[in-house]
């Protein structure tokens, strides 16, 4: 495993020592990595898994997909008596879809209550999904969202205190690795796409690079991707879907060139994978957008496109180039490497974010006493 860089207590944490993370997704990426990440900057965190207090049957699935249940109510219920039980500087609520107003408000009795979300609740409507979370919001003393548009639709729904916490690498999962040649035989490409399908630029881009003949693997969920693809595309599919962890690491390893598509539904402009393709040490080759061109320097560090002809054109040009495209690489693993977009620098950040919050929140409840 690669050697951990970087895990100096955070400035601005100063009065936070302890935290109660809710977990509500799914995922190595979201609060597991958080958990690892604050303990090693030397703050003490309890995880409250809410999965593992629901069953995996066909009722449980129930619940999970339409929040609503015996389970749900549980779960409510016990993370207050948690919160109660702990009494930690800040209760973290990742996602919070399955929590209430009133869980909430009870739980801001005991601690000040953040939260945050790594998706787009704003956006395309998803009222199952968010019936609960946007009913709540109102309630957080704070919240992180993860994009500059959702500061003023967070606001719109009542939320006190909001900012931008971006997505990140994760330094002990996301790095270059060597590979057998079983493995690189399973995993190894031209082209390598891991992610969800949606009707946008990914659909002609990834066609038009399998009918060139050109190897291509998609990492997914594989009924989606089927009726989306050409039937002449079926090869690409990976039988087992999603790559995750490790497997995901492998299967970018294990290619020449790392896309990057940028959700139209989440109205993204970055998304983890810009950080997660060179940090393993691959070439990237990303929708062109504003925020990427800051992140990187077109044709230097990584490579740009803003159509399926120009996607093509640079595989093309890039398979035939190995080293430029090797050189590429190089100078996108040293600025991801140099640029604070990994998990540690990210908590540094949410830790000093929710001590001024909290600071605030301290010097308002004192004034407002002295008024009474």
């Amino acid at each position: 495993m690669k050697e951990i860089r970087s895990r100096n207590t955070a400035p601005g944490a100063n009065n936070i020592e302890s935290v109660l993370l809710v977990r509500s997704a799914f995922g190595e990426i979201h609060e597991l990595a958080w958990l690892r990440a604050l303990r090693d900057l030397g703050i003490r965190v309890e995880l409250f898994d809410t999965h593992s207090y629901i069953p995996r049957n066909l009722a449980g699935r129930i619940e999970q997909r339409y929040l609503r249940g015996p389970h749900i109510r549980k779960v409510n219920r016990m993370v207050i008596e948690r919160a109660r039980a702990m009494r930690p500087d800040v209760i973290h609520f990742y996602q919070g879809h399955h929590y209430s107003a009133e869980t909430i408000t009870a739980v801001s009795q005991f601690a000040f209550v953040s939260g945050s979300h790594d998706d787009d609740p704003f956006g395309r409507p998803r009222f199952r999904e968010y019936r609960l979370l946007m009913k709540a919001l109102c309630q957080y003393d704070g919240y992180h969202v993860n994009r500059q548009c959702n500061i003023a639709e967070a606001a719109s729904y009542g939320v006190k205190r909001a900012r931008v916490l971006m997505m990140y690498y994760i330094p002990w999962l996301h790095y270059p690795c060597s590979l057998s040649p079983q493995e690189q035989a399973e995993f190894g490409s031209d082209v390598v796409f891991a992610g969800h399908m949606e009707p946008d630029l990914r659909i002609e881009c990834l066609s038009g690079v399998i009918r060139s003949g050109i190897k291509c693997r998609i990492f997914g969920a594989e009924a989606e991707w089927k009726s989306a693809l050409p039937p002449d595309a079926d090869e690409a599919l990976q039988p087992g879907g999603y790559a995750r962890g490790e497997d995901y690491r492998r299967a970018l390893c294990a290619s020449k060139i790392g896309a990057c598509f940028f959700s139209k539904w989440n109205r993204d402009l970055y998304t983890t994978r810009a950080w997660e393709i060179p940090a393993c040490g691959v070439f990237l080759l990303s929708e062109r957008t504003a925020p990427m061109q800051e992140f990187y320097r077109e044709g230097k560090e990584a490579e740009f496109f803003g159509s399926p002809a120009e996607f093509i054109d640079k595989v093309r040009f890039y398979l035939n180039n190995d080293t430029a495209r090797e050189r590429i690489a190089k100078a996108g693993y040293a600025r991801v490497i140099a640029s604070g977009n990994d998990v540690y620098s990210r908590m540094r950040q949410w830790l000093a974010d929710v001590s001024c919050w909290r600071n605030e929140a301290q010097v308002g409840n004192h004034s407002g006493a002295l008024a009474s």
